[in-house]
């Protein structure tokens, strides 16, 4: 009964959500065709008195977009000169303030966000000059060359696609798909926006107040993340007993639109002393991006101990197989172990030692990750090995030794 209610809920607010987009987009298209038609009656409504008057005026006002047209043309032919310019950055600007700039711009300046023929015009030549700063800076090695020679040495020493994006026949929707997600980064919302900036304002607190709703009742309508990746961080006893931080390099996948491309990053891990197996530390959206359209996914190292040639970790706990003959075992034995701490611990053993028998050493083992004072145990398991075959004369000795026990 709870879940029924729950999905009769659920529906409803769906409902509701796309009444309201059908709303938006009514209204939308509503004022276009409105403004359109004003646009048209400034013209035709009036007498043919006033005709040529109006030709006139419109002239003038075209004269004057076109010479503000050749100002921004003669203004992008001069940014171009210089790519940092171009993109709002310093020379010394890192990729990812590159990219970011790069997305901002192109954002400002695609043509279809630009309804007016004239501004559209400007905005095309805009985007142009901006994917070419991009294409260049974006690039290590056509980045390093024009830092050299600038755009001249480019030309003459490299094959690039940043010459003359227009003698290409490139327009801007193959410029943009091809760096940018059209669907992700432009939609009429935005331009709806722009234009009716008081109207949308309103849309928007309605529908933000139903969207808050539909997530109060199904918190999984989040964005939703890449699927993590999970990586065996392989640490040696030593830097598990004294900790450390170990830096890694990784390659992880990421998008640019619908482009693909690998980004280096150095991580560190911070290895705590006795950090035990099978920890998981985690770096939140340091993964693998499967889409556009998810959050890059988790990065998780999952800690295991190298195997080592003296000891056998075992939770807080040290295992040391001591080899022995059945002599050493009957009369008694004394050895070093090498600790961790490169320390020499002498062990003396006087009585006989039987077969899987122990031998505990407390405080020599690995330290309590909340408290590294703390250490564990140091167990010692003995190991005989016994003579493969005896002659005749050493049974009889062993036989009268061990019936002399008796």
């Amino acid at each position: 009964m709870a879940t029924f209610k729950k999905n009769s809920k659920e529906r409803k607010i769906n409902v509701f959500l796309f009444i309201i987009k059908i709303i938006l987009y009514s209204i939308f298209f509503w004022i276009l065709n409105c403004s359109k038609s004003n646009k048209n009656g400034k013209y035709y409504s009036k007498e043919n008195k006033h005709e040529k008057k109006l030709d006139l005026k419109s002239c003038r006002i075209l004269t004057e977009r076109n010479e503000h047209c050749k100002r921004v043309y003669d203004n992008s032919s001069e940014d171009s000169k210089d790519y940092y310019s171009v993109l709002g950055v310093s020379k010394d600007a890192t990729s990812n303030d590159i990219r970011k700039a790069y997305k901002k711009l192109t954002m400002k300046w695609h043509p279809d966000k630009h309804l007016d023929p004239q501004d559209k015009i400007i905005a095309e030549e805009k985007f142009k000059t901006v994917v070419e700063a991009y294409d260049v800076l974006s690039d290590e090695e056509k980045r390093e060359i024009y830092d050299l020679y600038g755009l001249d040495g480019l030309k003459r020493n490299v094959h690039t696609d940043v010459s003359d994006f227009s003698s290409k026949g490139e327009n801007t929707s193959e410029l943009f798909n091809r760096f940018m997600d059209p669907v992700k980064n432009f939609s009429i919302k935005d331009v709806f926006s722009q234009r009716f900036p008081q109207v949308s304002s309103f849309i928007n607190n309605i529908y933000t107040k139903a969207a808050m709703s539909s997530t109060s009742t199904d918190k999984n309508n989040k964005i939703q993340k890449s699927q993590a990746y999970e990586v065996i961080l392989l640490l040696s006893l030593e830097e598990l007993y004294f900790g450390c931080k170990k830096k890694l390099k990784v390659t992880r996948k990421r998008f640019i639109g619908n482009q693909t491309y690998d980004e280096v990053k150095f991580l560190t891990v911070d290895v705590k002393p006795g950090l035990p197996d099978g920890t998981a530390i985690i770096f939140y959206g340091e993964g693998d991006q499967a889409s556009p359209l998810l959050k890059p996914g988790d990065l998780i190292f999952k800690v295991k101990t190298e195997e080592h040639k003296t000891f056998l970790r075992q939770s807080n706990d040290l295992i040391y197989k001591c080899f022995l003959t059945l002599e050493e075992a009957l009369r008694g034995i004394q050895f070093i172990i090498k600790t961790l701490d490169n320390r020499d611990l002498i062990v003396r053993v006087d009585d006989v030692i039987v077969p899987n028998s122990r031998r505990i050493i407390p405080r020599e083992g690995m330290p309590y990750l909340n408290n590294p004072s703390k250490k564990g145990d140091l167990i010692i398991e003995f190991v005989i090995k016994f003579p493969e075959n005896l002659n005749t004369e050493e049974k009889n000795i062993l036989r009268d030794i061990f019936s002399n026990k008796r």
